[in-house]
Formats: structure tokens, sequence, C-alpha cells
């Protein structure tokens, strides 16, 4: 497969991934932040479905202005998940 087939491909899934997010929880923006900065009840939850954690993202709505946390780790048979997480510890969806 040609480098233009690869960046092709790579584009494709990026954009899906986007879209399934946009199912889940709508039209969004999302930054970086430091797991220490996601509500405690919201890691609690994420550590209940995942096993270890790896990064935290900070989810605003354009519908409504909410904010979310998007926590991404690995199961107990090592496949990464994402999770969407209320700030009160409400799963709301997982990718």
């Amino acid at each position: 497969m040609g480098a233009a087939a690869l960046a092709i491909a790579g584009v494709a899934i990026a954009q899906n991934h986007e879209a399934n997010e946009n199912r889940i929880i709508g039209k969004h923006s999302e930054r970086d932040i430091p797991l220490a900065q996601v509500p405690e009840a919201a890691m609690n939850a994420a550590r209940a479905q995942l096993a270890s954690i790896s990064k935290a993202e900070q989810v605003t709505r354009k519908a409504d202005g909410s904010t979310l946390y998007e926590i991404k780790g690995k199961n107990s048979d090592g496949k990464t998940i994402e999770l969407f997480v209320t700030p009160e510890g409400q799963v709301l969806g997982r990718e």
C-alpha cells in the first residue's frame, strides 16, 4: 500500500472516529487535561470499567455547554476503550 493510500485511510479512520463521538455525545470541542483535573466521581466510574487509565480530555458539548470527560484506558483484556463520563460519574457511552 502506497503512502497516499495510507494517508487517505488514516483520514477516513479519524473522520469515522469523530462521527462516532458525535453520535454518542453530540457536536463538541475537546482539550487534553491532566488526570488530576478529572472529578473524583468521573475517575471512580472510569476505574470501575478500566484496568488502567492513560489519558483524559475535557469535552464541552456545543448544544448546551455542558462538560463531560473522555477518559481513555485499557480494559482487563488489554483493549483500548474511551469512556464518556459526566462530572457526577455517569457513563454516557464508550468507544
